[in-house]
């Protein structure tokens, strides 16, 4: 439950957490400044969600611990203190079990939990709340979004496992040390962020169609495209069409995890700038995706061909089977609960924030989000005049979102990293040949790619992508997986193998180098680089 006395104390890092642990910035799924209010959910959620799933697992970890300063999303991964080595086969007879059923459980969960939440925040919002309602609605979402991360991680973390567990099935058939090869095996595996890129790339068959679309969408800037489609009845009936897909597809920002800015569902720029870089070039998304899923499936009859009937064939083709059904869960869960859980959960604090607005606490409704929970429980039991101290915390806000925050607090731990959370996180440390001119990562999607660089940092900088351009970022998230048909290549600061721009880059089959820790600060607009994912390395060719 919520501890308002204590909420802000167990939320916020303070110098003897920093003595009595080692907290990290999770760039890869986190990497920017977050609002006072969603830190304020999305820290107990991780927190108290990893410790519970983890016990379901029998991982040995004990929970990820989640607190925040500077604005910034620290990571403390507190290892379990029991027998580690019972604790592992635990966890691997945990894993055994679930191998058949994983894409079950997490449609389970869906049917049965999340989506009728996602009804229920939608039905709020249609009714209508009154302030006498806001804190009871507020801390049901904080319990939820607990809820929530527990199933995440529940359905996610087994991710690494089933990978690791197809490695040793591969390497026990093929006598092959270069096990990540397997990850070639699970490409073309349909999902929602597939499904996204899909629909959106219908629509740019739709106004290619047509004379006046085309022509709206050859001549008008990106932002002049809404005022400009409503101007024409075949603009209007386009708009209908984004605004339906919307509905289903739209529940997402470009940073994911955030209150405070603006959703596709909101606002159809976005999705119109997408159709437009769709239209410029020569992709077709079925033809694409059928190559990438023909591919795949030569490659498995190739390699079983090679061998003749064993246990070891029989064990790789069934841990193949069920890794196969659950791959596309990944981006699954990432739709459901990271991307649309916060966007469903943003208009009902927005009408919540209006009522404060009526209630003449605060100038806007957005303004909730500089909140910590605690403090907008409070306000909306007894509202009263805080525009003073909004303007203060956006202030702060925008100070912290510049600033370069320190990348860990205390002494990093002796024990191995555990082989899972290498595999999404990234754990190497940077490496850079300075009389190369290179730097390295992980390789995580094959190919060579010589290209233009363009550092984006979020939704604002997609227009800069064109044909064959480097993408370099901290990291990527489900969002911005149309830029990846226009990308020649990714780069990124954090990540590991299965992270999500490495599981995204080889459906595209973009050459990828993850988790360099350097890119975004050696690399700049304009520079050409070539990007080696076979090998993990990038080499610059010519700096701006």
């Amino acid at each position: 439950m919520l501890n308002v006395e204590k909420f802000q104390n167990e939320l916020l890092l303070n110098e003897e957490d920093k003595q009595n642990g080692f907290w990290f910035l999770d760039e890869l799924h986190l990497p920017g400044a977050l609002t006072p209010l969603f830190a304020s959910y999305m820290a107990p959620a991780v927190t108290e969600g990893s410790k519970k799933a983890y016990e379901t697992l029998k991982l040995p970890i004990h929970q990820f611990h989640i607190k925040i300063s500077e604005s910034h999303y620290y990571q403390n991964n507190v290892s379990y203190k029991g027998d580690i080595a019972k604790r592992l086969e635990e966890n691997a007879e945990k894993i055994e079990a679930l191998l058949p059923n994983l894409s079950d459980i997490f449609w389970n969960y869906m049917n049965q939990e999340l989506m009728p939440y996602f009804h229920t925040l939608d039905q709020y919002r249609k009714d209508g709340i009154a302030l006498t309602e806001a804190k009871g609605i507020l801390i049901e979402l904080f319990e939820f979004f607990k809820r929530a991360w527990e199933i995440h991680f529940e359905v996610v973390m087994p991710r690494g496992s089933v990978g690791l567990v197809l490695e040793d099935a591969y390497k026990n058939l093929t006598g092959d040390k270069n096990t990540t090869y397997v990850y070639d095996l699970l490409e073309g595996v349909m999902n929602k962020s597939l499904e996204t890129d899909r629909a959106l790339w219908m629509l740019s068959k739709v106004a290619n169609e047509s004379t006046v679309l085309s022509n709206c969408f050859a001549s008008v800037p990106n932002e002049g495209l809404v005022s400009e489609l409503q101007s024409s009845p075949d603009g209007q009936s386009f708009l209908l069409l984004i605004q339906d897909i919307l509905e289903t597809y739209g529940w997402r920002i470009a940073n994911s995890h955030e209150f405070s800015e603006e959703t596709w569902v909101e606002n159809p720029e976005y999705a119109l700038a997408v159709i437009a870089e769709y239209i410029k070039k020569d992709f077709n998304f079925d033809k694409e995706y059928a190559q990438v899923v023909e591919e795949r499936e030569h490659k498995v009859t190739a390699l079983l061909e090679k061998y003749p009937e064993s246990d070891a064939k029989a064990r790789f083709k069934q841990i193949h089977e069920w890794a196969l059904a659950y791959w596309g869960v990944d981006e699954d869960h990432h739709f459901y609960i990271d991307a649309m859980l916060p966007a469903k959960a943003r208009m009902v604090l927005l009408e919540i924030g209006t009522r404060l607005v009526e209630a003449k606490a605060i100038k806007e409704n957005s303004d909730i989000f500089f909140l910590y929970l605690d403090e907008l429980v409070e306000l909306v039991s007894n509202p009263i005049d805080i525009t003073t101290k909004i303007v203060e915390r956006k202030i702060v806000h925008e100070r912290d979102s510049k600033k370069n925050v320190p990348q860990t607090y205390g002494v990093a731990p002796q024990e191995e990293t555990a082989p899972v959370i290498e595999r999404i996180f990234g754990t190497r440390t940077a490496e850079v040949d300075e009389q190369e001119q290179s730097f390295k990562g992980y390789a995580a999607s094959k190919g060579v790619h010589t290209g233009t660089v363009r550092i984006v940092r979020d939704q604002n900088d997609f227009s800069k992508v064109q044909k064959g351009d480097v993408l370099v970022c901290k990291t990527t998230l489900p969002p911005w997986t149309v830029l990846f048909s226009i990308s020649g290549a990714v780069i990124t600061d954090a990540g590991g193998i299965l992270s999500h721009a490495g599981t995204v880059a080889r459906e595209y089959k973009l050459p990828a180098v993850l988790g360099t820790r350097v890119a975004t600060q050696m690399l700049q607009d304009g520079d050409t680089v070539r990007v080696d994912g076979t090998n993990g390395v990038v080499y610059i060719v010519k700096a701006e």
